[in-house]
């Protein structure tokens, strides 16, 4: 608890983060892990494998961009260090503790960005007396000549915090609306995946599962509203809730798929 506090009064970053709860979002991610390693570390490792595997499909290690690099914990930063000439991890916000994490790293450096555009705007909405939302304007940074850019188990969240923002801030933007705005956010971010000239790889989770104490399915569905995705290469489950962390009677597990994105295929493939 003391060391929540810590985070959440000595990490850097812009007023709209702090206030909109991204901050609170990651730190809480954080508290979820170190309860949960055992549960968590079969995604992690599968992640990090997948990423792994589409470093190596790449032939160009100019550079790596990756957005939601979040923890770190689901990136395998030394091999990419080795591997890539320049490692560039995209996130709204990073704790103290990855800041000192990519110090022994010459070649890596973070970039504080909101990958979908409307995060401030909404923010910026919500102080004006605006009640209105914003089209997306999904940005990379530093996509333009990379080798390959990795979107890391981002897309299920990218409408989370500025959706639950709007509904505390704006409850009479709920409904309908407010759905169909979340899928476009989503939709933005993988058509804007679509259109890039590096390779591109994408970890996400597309479906979530609550089960009972005996392990029956007690409710299943979407993490990704309406968005319409392929079938990935790779598919697992994260136990991202055991029993007892979010209710004593229910577990929660979500299902992610991996999908890798060589751009010389691009014309003909779609996610």
């Amino acid at each position: 608890m003391f060391h929540e506090l810590y985070l959440w009064l000595t990490s850097p970053c812009p007023p709209y983060v702090r206030r909109m709860r991204y901050l609170y979002q990651i730190i809480a991610m954080r508290g979820r892990y170190l309860r949960h390693r055992e549960s968590w570390h079969p995604h992690l490792e599968k992640t990090k494998q997948f990423i792994l595997a589409s470093a190596a499909r790449c032939a160009d290690h100019s550079s790596i961009v990756v957005l939601g690099s979040g923890l770190l914990l689901d990136f395998p930063l030394a091999e990419l260090a080795e591997r890539f000439d320049e490692v560039i991890l995209a996130d709204i916000v990073h704790l103290p503790e990855v800041q000192k994490t990519i110090r022994p790293y010459p070649n890596v450096r973070l970039a504080q960005c909101d990958v979908t555009g409307v995060a401030e705007r909404i923010y910026q909405n919500v102080r004006q007396g605006r009640r209105e939302l914003p089209q997306g304007s999904p940005f990379f940074p530093e996509a333009d000549g990379a080798g390959l850019l990795i979107s890391l188990n981002l897309v299920s969240q990218l409408a989370a915090v500025p959706s639950d923002y709007i509904l505390r801030e704006m409850p009479e933007l709920q409904g309908e609306g407010l759905n169909a705005w979340c899928d476009n956010v989503r939709e933005d971010h993988v058509e804007a995946l679509r259109s890039l000239s590096c390779d591109v790889c994408l970890v996400a989770d597309y479906a979530y599962t609550w089960r009972d104490r005996d392990g029956e399915v007690a409710e299943e569905g979407s993490t990704i509203g309406n968005l319409v995705i392929p079938n990935p290469e790779q598919v697992w489950k994260w136990h991202i809730a055991p029993l007892g962390e979010v209710s004593k009677k229910w577990s929660k597990e979500l299902t992610v798929g991996a999908w890798y994105l060589r751009k010389s295929t691009r014309p003909g493939t779609r996610l």
